[in-house]
């Protein structure tokens, strides 16, 4: 009997190993997930994930500016180009660039006033989106899911 995932993807033979299943699995349920979050930021804020990222982190560090290798790092979903991100945020008044205090050739960037403002604006749906992706799962079953995230994430594998 083929899985949820096996059906979705329309599959004909089964999986190599129960790791491929799994991480398939992960990979889909997060694209999936998130595709309503990322559609509303988009209709609602003109911000990308990885905007709203970059403004989370800001918007936490406040009122310390961070390096943009510190932003980077600190992502959910790595940006390759956090230098395009900062500028498009900046160039809508979301963000601004220091000179570092200590080292004039490092660059911080610090959320402004209105960046702090759109985050908050949307404040109320970052914490019903959860709730409404998976809520239906109750309790227990994300207590456990949590766990077991956790422990993949502490235990992560190498490769290659």
């Amino acid at each position: 009997m083929a899985g949820t995932l096996a059906r979705t993807l329309k599959m004909t033979r089964g999986f190599t190993s129960r790791e491929q299943e799994a991480l398939l699995s992960l990979q889909l349920v997060v694209a999936r997930a998130f595709e309503p979050w990322e559609q509303f930021l988009k209709t609602t804020a003109k911000l990308s994930l990885h905007q709203y990222n970059v403004l989370r982190i800001l918007r936490g560090s406040h009122p310390t500016p961070l390096p943009s290798g510190e932003i980077a790092v600190r992502m959910i979903a790595r940006d390759p180009d956090i230098t395009r991100l900062v500028d498009r945020l900046e160039h809508r008044g979301l963000v601004n660039r220091i000179r570092g205090r200590q080292d004039r050739r490092v660059v911080e960037v610090g959320i402004t006033p209105k960046g702090r403002d759109l985050l908050k604006s949307l404040d109320e749906h970052v914490e019903r989106f959860p709730r409404c992706m998976l809520g239906h799962l109750g309790p227990k079953k994300l207590e456990q899911l949590v766990a077991l995230l956790d422990q993949a994430l502490t235990d992560l594998g190498t490769f290659p």
